[in-house]
């Protein structure tokens, strides 16, 4: 007899939970480099990235989904991870954001102007312009 849905996902969890060591010695101990792959599958991604938006995948996902279901997946996961993710990955986001640093001091040395003034817009435009430059090389 062939097991409904509902057997299969909740097999699914309850085996998923006793293998999450598993799952982390593979990928501890593969030879294939998952970047590598990714790098030389670029044209199949972009390819196949174009076909999803030309039917429309996209925006029937997200519709399927939307706010509620948005909201809903926030509570039943997110809450739970939101700090932990920013906590291992605070080392990161600090080497990455650190190559901005000179870029936000871009507007030290211009004068400050009247909320919405010129003045200001000109301090906004250095600092943007700035991190544009080290984010592209421009």
């Amino acid at each position: 007899m062939a097991k409904s849905a509902q057997d299969s996902a909740a097999k699914f969890v309850e085996r998923a939970s006793a293998a999450s060591g598993d799952y982390v010695k593979g990928v501890e101990t593969t030879t294939k480099d998952q970047a590598a792959n990714a790098i030389a599958a670029k044209a199949i991604y972009a390819a196949a990235l174009q076909a999803s938006i030309t039917r429309g995948s996209y925006e029937k996902g997200l519709a399927k989904s939307g706010k509620a279901g948005h909201i809903a997946g926030v509570r039943a996961k997110g809450a739970d991870r939101f700090a932990s993710g920013v906590s291992v990955s605070s080392a990161k986001y600090a080497e990455g954001s650190g190559k901005y640093d000179q870029a936000r001091k871009a507007a030290d040395a211009l004068p400050r102007g009247l909320k919405g003034s010129e003045t200001n817009l000109a301090r906004v435009k250095a600092v943007v312009a700035s991190q544009r430059a080290v984010k592209v090389g421009a």
